[in-house]
């Protein structure tokens, strides 16, 4: 297949399934709703304000961001907060910049910003796409496509004030260029793109902090240097990641006065994964108003010095607790992944990790298996040491197991073919681009 039509397949999965995310949208009736109660709303705020040229931060008395959710009685909650500006570090940067970015554009368009969220979620799509078409060819790609129509949890999340697609697509970016230095040699181009890519996965959500050790244990050689592990390269590659999240984390620092500089989230949220809290609710997180909260409040102290007293009074609960309890520390963080994995209640949710388990072993000598299969158990890590979120910590690496089980699919019986001629099995070569 020509290149020039290997492209236009993959702008028309694109269309596909951009298309079929903004029609489930509108026939939804949610095109021009307010953003949802809990992480929506916030990221509206923030934006807003960035908008404005205030900052990153809140404003919960400014009466035109309040407007479109007064008289709506879900979001209560949030009308009942009341401060002036201030700055938080409490959410990561990417989604609340990107959708101030829409509001310069288009004003605070609520419609804009979801059927921008179902683009990247079909860029995150494609991409898949593109990984599984590499190892078996067009047909992989299509079918990979087809797959991700059926995921609940991805159309679901496409149309949503969340930070789930852009993260979705970024991990995907990341994963096609390791699976490229892998197969084919590190450069300084690949190294630098890729790095790029995991700066701004990190810039969606802080979590995936834990999936940067990754890096060290890629294969791939240095082209340049034909060194096998290829230092130099993944040096780069950190190197032009911490040039996209830097600025963020010295930010964080600054504003927080404190050596903070991945935020307040983490040490806040810490008693949800363990503790005497997180085992009543079973590894899964939930809003936390004790463990020193009610108490640092009635300090009546300015927000952001309060945000990070409660970050650093619940690690110091949450480490003694851990020191105290290690029996319940490993319970939990079996649980963390349990409910992280269980079966939702769609059929993709259900089969889709064995089905890609199985997969990996026909693709086993694939280089997308295995650094597909380093990126998916390094999630499942960061899901053990922090909490379950009910299935969206594993929603990123959903297009990637997709892919791997879509390139299985298409792989087997080719591989059945040249049995069958007397020809030794092999992958299917990779279809020029």
């Amino acid at each position: 297949m020509s290149s020039s039509l290997r492209r236009l397949t993959f702008v028309l999965i694109f269309a596909a399934a951009f298309g079929t995310s903004v029609i489930r949208l509108v026939n939804s009736g949610g095109l021009h709703e307010p953003p949802e109660t809990g992480d929506g709303h916030d990221y509206d705020a923030i934006a807003f304000n960035v908008w404005h040229g205030r900052g990153f931060g809140y404003d919960w008395n400014d009466t035109e961001w309040r407007k479109p959710y007064e008289g709506i009685p879900r979001y209560r909650l949030v009308l009942s907060r009341h401060a002036d500006f201030y700055p938080t570090t409490y959410r990561p940067p990417a989604m609340p910049l990107l959708l101030s970015g829409v509001y310069a554009v288009a004003g605070r368009n609520f419609a804009a910003w979801r059927i921008v969220n179902c683009a990247i979620m079909a860029g995150a799509i494609t991409t898949a796409a593109v990984i599984s078409a590499e190892v078996a060819g067009i047909p992989a790609a299509i079918l990979t496509l087809l797959i991700a129509l059926q995921s609940r949890d991805l159309a679901r999340f496409a149309t949503l004030f969340m930070t789930e697609p852009i993260a979705t697509l970024m991990l995907a970016l990341v994963t096609w260029t390791w699976i490229a230095s892998a197969r084919d040699g590190w450069t300084a181009r690949r190294a630098l793109g890729s790095g790029a890519s995991l700066g701004a996965l990190l810039a969606s959500r802080t979590i995936f902090i834990l999936i940067t050790p990754v890096l060290l244990v890629l294969p791939g050689r240095d082209r340049s240097k034909q060194s096998r592990f290829a230092w130099q390269m993944k040096a780069v590659c950190l190197a032009a990641a911490l040039v996209v999240i830097g600025p963020w984390w010295i930010r964080n620092v600054r504003v927080l006065h404190a050596f903070m500089p991945l935020g307040t989230q983490g040490g806040i949220n810490l008693p949800m994964g363990f503790g005497p809290r997180a085992i009543e609710h079973n590894g899964e997180w939930a809003s936390n108003p004790g463990d020193g909260a009610p108490e640092i409040a009635a300090l009546h102290l300015d927000v952001v010095t309060s945000e990070v007293m409660l970050a650093r009074y619940r690690q110091q609960l949450t480490l003694n607790w851990m020191v105290h309890n290690p029996g319940e520390v490993r319970r939990l963080m079996w649980m963390h992944v349990t409910q992280e994995l269980q079966p939702r209640h769609d059929l993709i949710s259900r089969w889709l990790l064995p089905l890609a388990a199985i997969a990996g072993l026909v693709l086993w000598r694939s280089p997308a298996t295995w650094v597909i299969g380093l990126i998916v158990a390094s999630t499942i890590l960061s899901v053990a040491m922090t909490y379950s979120a009910g299935g969206r910590f594993m929603l990123p690496v959903q297009p990637l197991l997709i892919a791997l089980v879509a390139a299985a699919i298409v792989d087997v019986p080719a591989q059945a073919v040249r049995l069958a001629r007397g020809r030794p099995a092999e992958l299917m070569p990779r279809a020029s681009s």
